[in-house]
């Protein structure tokens, strides 16, 4: 089973104490890219800004599918 909000990955890491984070993201997802890729600080930081037009055209995503995805990534990288 695959998270597809933030929400739903802090309910499966609750529920799965002791499984990596990254394990409920889904592999072809911007999530699981910037968890691979991106720093917990950059991370952060491109939460607190406006989705990247770029990033969202390569993936595919809307804006709020792009914070989204930022937003699990941050919280799979902090597993809180």
């Amino acid at each position: 089973m695959f998270a597809k909000t933030a929400d739903e990955l802090r309910k499966m890491i609750i529920q799965n104490p002791g499984t990596s984070p990254s394990t409920f993201l889904m592999d072809d997802s911007f999530a699981a890219w910037c968890y691979d890729n991106r720093d917990a600080l950059w991370l952060k930081s491109a939460f607190n800004r406006d989705a990247d037009p770029e990033d969202c055209r390569k993936w595919g995503i809307t804006s709020l599918e792009w914070k989204a995805n930022v937003a699990m990534a941050v919280l799979a990288l902090s597993g809180k």
